[in-house]
């Protein structure tokens, strides 16, 4: 049946393509380049008046190029990339770990001023449907985002709510299960005092991947989200504005990966984008429950002083269900898990727009409750806890110090128990609170200079506490081998007893109740810069800033011991040109940057075990690039855009001590940081209705580990994820109030490795080509 309906709806789109094709081209009213008001660093500037590197992809540009969420907007912008699922990065920062230390975020994410739960923004369960604007800020946002932004912030405005009355509405099927319905609509309660907005989507897409014990696809991806708000304008006090905004969100998320090995006869794996299989015999899916409430308060004080106000409160829940062992060998082991995170935080701003000095001054204060509860079984290989390092390592680094040959002598005796099955109770626990002052001012020196300053002041006050009860399963408890088995080698019997005793010595020293541990740490934060203006239309600045991410509260895993860290500074420096030309229809701009990385919390292992590792600022690097952007209004019916991106990140200092053996990682780029990214793409549209968008977008490869990793046999691997290209496009008919469009998202059907195996017996390929059909309203 599958087969049946891609060729229906691939049908109808080459008809569709082919009428589209034979339109007649007409000419456009003339426009000048739209002068985009970038609203991410809190206060208003257009584009072109903003150092900062900052892509805006309006509300226009969204349906134009049918980027449906989070990921899709990253994926069309210079030096951004990202997996759904897995995470993000922004100038080839991870936006949650690059070296596999610290606790805190390196990049943001808010919606209407709320920031976004560090599982909503890694699962990118959040659309685009309804937006005005999406601003990605690169480059450390530490002066006036605070917490969580030395790489950057992404900063999504929605539609408000306006007196007008509008309706808008969105139907669309296409291939592999992928359907969609959205609306929007608003208008006036109270006749220019009181106006509403509704707006909600539900887009759900079946996958490409099959589960072979279920018969059913395993990386379906189902979302759904509802928006309201009120807008209060009296007519008695026309210098306020009070907005609340409410919205729901819910994700349900398979896996995108698959086996590079078969693990079933009947279903060999010859052709990895075709025999796309996963064997699970438990439930294996992620899913995220959010709700956000916003409340905005604006009051202009005078011509000059204007107040603002923005009240947020988000109750996040994330969870999982898993497949222990990954396989569907018996038994059955599955995993769980249920995370909470509620914030609520509130910022008060005071800006000042006068003839030559124009900036603001605020507070922000943060709270973050977070409840993270897990348990199940899993399967753990000899490897992963580092018994075969312990078996080889001296004696002084509690080792046994056996031959290699010996040691692996031993450990064909436990060829049944490996991997060993370990079962798990645990609760974690963590608070963060956060107090902010900042200010940021510019001033106009001359008509060509400005100079610009900020400083924020951050404390910040952190509490984690866990309780664990690890155990190792009667399972695998009955295939360990028994000392009393060897009675006639009593070395080896000795060899075994110890080897079990330190199995068992693991499990118990992961288990206890750790009381609360807390710290705080505070910081200074400057920035300070200038612009020369050549002419009204080419402008160049440069600026120097301090990022931050926060020291915190860990606890080594394998120990059951806490730990706590310093907080790691970056320093940007940056150089930004920004151009008009050819009376406003060409825009050409660029930045760049260097930004040079201290005090970096390193994850370093204190012996083989993969858990038993501790945070500590020991750690260096340096990232160093450039992006610029272009637009240009080639004819009345058709406008070019691209983009191109370079950046280098470099590690210069990164060394781990295990069992008495230094590894040195200087000099390895950061994990998942492709070094070139581009985009180009066409618009054109004519006076028949006739609307056609293609676009291209290049991401290249990238180191898939941050550090080598060991296998059960010795071997060190270090893949790197492929480099691609992907093109898509957009072409249909709008009339008045309806539209039709045929989309068609990897028309080349670019086949290519996302992420790399890493050690395990998956990997995450491309999206096929897929076709599908819209119908939209507009009133």
């Amino acid at each position: 049946m599958l087969i049946v309906r891609k060729s229906k709806i691939a049908a109808a789109i080459a008809s569709f393509l082919t009428l589209s094709l034979c339109a007649q081209t007409a000419l456009a009213d003339d426009a000048d380049i739209e002068k985009i008001v970038v609203k991410g660093q809190k206060i208003d500037r257009t584009l072109q008046e903003t150092p900062a590197s900052v892509a805006v992809i309006t509300g226009q540009t969204v349906e134009r190029e049918n980027l449906n969420d989070f990921y899709d907007v990253l994926a069309r912008t210079p030096n951004t990339s990202g997996t759904d699922g897995a995470g993000f990065n922004i100038r080839g920062i991870d936006a949650f770990n690059v070296t596999g230390g610290g606790s805190g975020g390196l990049a943001s994410v808010y919606i209407d001023g709320a920031p976004v739960p560090y599982r909503m923004m890694q699962q990118g369960g959040f659309s685009t449907w309804d937006v005005s604007q999406v601003e990605i800020l690169r480059g450390p946002q530490s002066t006036l985002q605070g917490r969580n932004s030395l790489a950057g912030a992404v900063v999504m405005k929605t539609r408000d709510a306006m007196h007008e009355f509008d309706f808008k509405g969105r139907l669309g099927v296409g291939e592999y299960g992928t359907q969609e319905a959205a609306v929007a609509f608003g208008g006036s309660l109270i006749e220019d005092e009181l106006a509403f907005r509704v707006s909600g989507e539900k887009r759900d897409i079946d996958g490409y991947n099959t589960n072979v014990a279920t018969g059913k696809e395993s990386d379906f991806d189902n979302n759904e989200f509802y928006r309201a708000k009120l807008r209060y304008t009296p007519s008695a006090l026309p210098e306020f504005e009070a907005q609340f905004s409410f919205m729901h969100s819910e994700n349900d998320k398979g896996i995108d990966w698959v086996m590079v090995e078969s693990g079933h006869q009947d279903y060999p794996i010859n052709d990895i984008y075709k025999d796309r299989y996963v064997y699970l015999d438990s439930p294996t899916y992620e899913w995220t429950d959010t709700d956000l409430y916003i409340l905005n308060l604006d009051y202009d004080l005078n011509d000059q002083w204007s107040f603002a106000s923005i009240t947020t409160y988000s109750d996040a829940a994330y969870g999982y269900e898993w497949d222990g062992d990954a396989s569907m060998n018996p038994p059955k082991s599955t995993l769980t898990d249920v995370r909470k995170d509620e914030t609520k935080t509130q910022e008060l701003r005071f800006t000042y727009d006068g003839d030559k000095l124009s900036g603001l001054i605020g507070f922000y204060y943060s709270d973050l409750d977070v409840f993270d509860s897990s348990g199940g079984e899993r399967g753990i290989t000899f490897a992963d806890l580092g018994v075969r390092s312990l078996l080889t390592a001296p004696a002084e680094f509690g080792g046994l110090g056996l031959p290699a040959a010996l040691a692996d002598q031993v450990l064909q005796f436990y060829a049944a128990a490996d991997p060993v099955f370990i079962g798990q109770n645990s609760d974690y626990i963590q608070k963060v609170k956060t107090k902010a002052l900042f200010a940021d001012f510019t001033y106009e020196v001359n008509d060509n200079w400005d100079i610009f300053a900020g400083l924020r002041y951050d404390k910040e006050e952190q509490a984690n506490g866990t309780i664990a009860d690890i155990y190792i399963t009667e399972q695998t408890q009955a295939v360990l081998p028994n000392p009393e088995d060897f009675a006639t080698n009593p070395m080896l019997a000795q060899l075994v007893a110890s080897i079990n005793q330190q199995l068992f010595a693991m499990t118990d020293g992961a288990s206890g109740d750790e009381p609360v541990e807390d710290a705080d740490f505070d910081s200074w934060l400057p920035k300070l810069g200038a612009t020369y203006r050549f002419n009204q239309d080419i402008s160049t600045s440069f600026t120097v800033q301090k990022g931050y991410r926060s020291g915190g509260v860990g606890t080594n895993v394998a120990k059951a011991t806490p730990f706590t860290f310093d907080p790691e500074y970056t320093w940007n420096y940056e150089l930004a040109f920004r151009s008009v030309w050819l009376d406003e229809k060409l825009v050409v701009n660029a930045n760049i940057f260097y930004l040079d990385w201290t005090d970096q919390q390193i994850a370093v292992y204190l012996s083989g075990n993969q858990y038993d590792r501790e945070t500590r600022n020991v750690g260096k690097s340096h990232v160093q690039g450039f992006e610029t952007e272009i637009s240009y209004e080639l004819t009345n019916n058709l406008n070019f855009y691209g983009g191109l991106g370079y950046s280098k990140t470099k590690i210069d200092e990164f060394v781990t001590d295990v069992n008495g053996s230094d590894e040195d990682y200087q000099g390895r780029p950061f994990a998942g940081a492709p070094e070139w990214t581009a985009l180009v793409g066409l618009d054109y549209f004519n006076e028949q209705g006739f609307v056609a968008n293609i676009n291209a977008s290049y991401t290249g490869s990238s180191q898939r580990l941050s550090i080598p990793k060991e296998t059960s046999d010795s071997i060190f691997i270090d893949p790197r994820n492929e480099a691609y290209w992907l093109v898509n496009t957009r072409v249909g008919y709008q009339w008045d109030n309806y539209g039709v469009y045929a989309l068609i998202e990897n028309l080349l059907d670019e086949q290519y490795v996302a992420l790399e195996p890493a050690g395990f017996n998956n990997q995450t390929l491309s999206s096929p080509r897929t076709a599908s059909i819209r119908f939209e309203v507009n009133f």
